[in-house]
């Protein structure tokens, strides 16, 4: 199963085999971007954990489905997957490719580095269905153990009950749908936010907006704080500032991260410097020129003033 680890790294990465999540972090990393170090567990691994685990037989009932199907007949119907899946397990070759290229990652990251598991399904972040928000990412993660039971959970989460239902709403087919994994350098991020090339309050395609906040993306992402907001308008001028009082943010903890509060000092700081902001910009266009259309980007700033792209996707409607 060596053959189910691509690294972020590698030259043509297939994006077919490692999802949307990976195979946009594989391209970007392939321009030049400046993605942390990683590799993705391919779709192979899960069709062959799947296999073993007779999976089909007991997620063919979910076929029939439809979207104005009940959630309660979605959860019944669930039900004999998730008693399977309690007790599943990842076979013997996987477990040594995935902890091969685990050990490699620890070399390549350093001695303090720890690890983000994010789920990267086959359909995810594609220009018709982002699944935002709907499959499962595990942060600042230390031993090998506990990204291996990441992986498995990941596996697990493509038959939740509101991953299920959004496919049956999407018109995708539950059974031809696969889940690869990503396993990452996690970004200590002083702030983090999100930035969109298209205007998604007014649909403006010459504008970009960027919503920004202290720690890690979560606290954005999450709506567990009122984020810094800044427009930036076609000739890098800057069409609305407005930096909010933030409260929290959330952070890494020894294992694991916790919502915190934020010094008064930093309260009614931005979040990202004018230079970053400009940054973000020029960044976030580059990535829509090679995309060939409006994008949404991930991004974090570390302690240093470093910047790292953590996803970019298609903007969806």
């Amino acid at each position: 199963m060596t053959d189910a680890i691509v690294w972020l790294d590698s030259p043509r990465a297939p994006e077919r085999r490692i999802g949307g999540k990976g195979g946009s972090l594989a391209r970007l990393s392939g321009l030049g971007f400046p993605v942390p170090p990683g590799f993705v567990v391919a779709a192979e691994a899960y069709e062959a954990f799947a296999e073993s685990h007779d999976l089909a037989t007991v997620t063919a009932p979910l076929a029939g489905l439809d979207p104005r199907t009940p959630m309660a007949a979605i959860r019944e119907l669930l039900a004999p997957v998730a008693e399977r899946l309690e007790g599943a397990s990842l076979d013997d070759g996987t477990r040594g490719a995935i902890a091969g290229a685990i050990a490699e990652l620890k070399e390549r990251a350093g001695a303090h580095a720890t690890f983000a598991v994010r789920s990267s399904s086959l359909n995810e972040d594609s220009a018709g269905s982002s699944f935002a928000g709907l499959y499962e990412t595990y942060l600042n993660l230390h031993g090998e153990d506990d990204i291996l039971k990441a992986v498995l959970d990941c596996f697990r989460c493509l038959w939740q009950e509101r991953a299920v239902h959004y496919r049956t709403f999407r018109g995708i087919e539950h059974a031809g749908e696969a889940m690869a994994v990503v396993v990452m350098q996690v970004v200590r991020a002083r702030s983090s936010g999100v930035a969109f090339t298209k205007n998604p309050m007014t649909g403006a395609t010459d504008e970009v907006l960027i919503n920004a906040s202290w720690g890690l993306g979560e606290a954005v992402v999450s709506g567990y704080v009122t984020p810094d907001s800044f427009i930036v308008g076609p000739g890098g001028e800057m069409l609305e500032r407005a930096i909010t009082e933030k409260h929290e943010q959330v952070v890494l903890t020894g294992h694991g991260t916790e919502r915190t509060a934020v010094a008064p000092t930093h309260m009614t700081e931005p979040s990202l410097s004018d230079e970053e902001v400009h940054e973000v910009v020029e960044t976030a266009h580059a990535i829509q020129r090679e995309y060939g259309g409006p994008v949404d980007i991930e991004f974090a700033y570390d302690d240093f003033g470093k910047m790292f792209l953590l996803q970019a996707r298609p903007i969806t409607t």
